[in-house]
């Protein structure tokens, strides 16, 4: 669940020529926070890292009653995150954290949002189990503050599943994953394909449940979005293949598992290596 939803009051346009010092750092911050961020999602991210630094260094001049520093700081725990940079990465989750605890009060999208990323910090460290409190808060904010069927609501549904499913609590995890899916469902139904990574993991669940026969119809819909959307020869599409072959192997189908299974390997191929299975 990453977003940016900062407002920004707009002053009203003086005759003066030349900014003054607070509007210049003002300005200063914004260009280079939201150049920074960009270069993230980009993929640059030495170049985010630096960009939100000197957007931290021009967010100090505001005090520390400010938001923008959390903010910063925030986002510079995802860059450090990216880079492996794990302890960088979780002081600067916690600092923002801590902030918004103290300034924001329990109840607010920007808290839900720091959650959200320490929660994610310590997912993408094989940590689930310190993962799940910090998604389960983030979710009551978000539940509270924008509804229960807001898409932020079904994103975090889909995290705290992940590391429910990863801690073998199958059954928190299968209810997470259907209400995702039941918001995902009524705000875009399979249009496009957002709903796609939900119905894989629903899927793969049931599979490692031995329900081979609930997965099936789960995987044919993933199947059939991610052909759609991203072309049959996609190494997506040999996933879902994958997938499919698996749940009707398990089920004695096995003309049709064969068949999956061919052109995914097919798939496999053409983008230079079949992986490990």
């Amino acid at each position: 669940m990453r977003s940016m939803r900062i407002a920004w009051l707009l002053a009203p346009v003086l005759a003066a020529a030349i900014a003054s010092p607070t509007e210049a750092f003002d300005a200063s911050w914004k260009d280079q926070h939201d150049a920074g961020w960009k270069a993230f999602q980009d993929g640059k991210l030495p170049e985010a890292e630096t960009l939100l630094k000197a957007a931290a260094k021009s967010a100090r001049s505001f005090g520390d009653r400010d938001p923008r520093m959390a903010t910063t700081f925030d986002h510079l725990a995802w860059i450090f995150s990216a880079q492996g940079r794990f302890s960088d990465a979780e002081a600067y989750a916690k600092w923002a954290l801590s902030w918004r605890e103290r300034s924001l009060g329990r109840e607010h999208h920007e808290l839900a949002e720091s959650l959200n990323t320490l929660a994610c910090l310590y997912d993408a460290q094989g940590r689930p189990a310190d993962a799940e409190p910090y998604y389960r808060r983030s979710l009551a904010i978000e539940e509270k503050v924008r509804g229960p069927e807001h898409l932020n609501v079904a994103e975090l549904c889909d995290n705290l599943a992940t590391v429910c499913h990863a801690q073998g609590k199958m059954d928190e995890a299968e209810r997470a994953y259907k209400r995702a899916l039941a918001v995902r469902e009524k705000v875009d139904g399979d249009a496009r394909n957002d709903v796609a990574p939900t119905l894989y993991n629903l899927a793969t669940l049931y599979l490692d449940q031995k329900k081979p026969g609930q997965a099936e119809p789960l995987f044919r819909r993933v199947l059939a979005i991610h052909e759609r959307t991203l072309g049959a020869e996609h190494v997506t599409v040999a996933t879902c293949l994958d997938g499919l072959a698996r749940s009707c192997s398990a089920q004695g189908k096995r003309a049709e598992a064969k068949q999956f299974e061919a052109r995914a390997l097919a798939i496999w191929d053409k983008e230079a290596g079949t992986p490990a299975r």
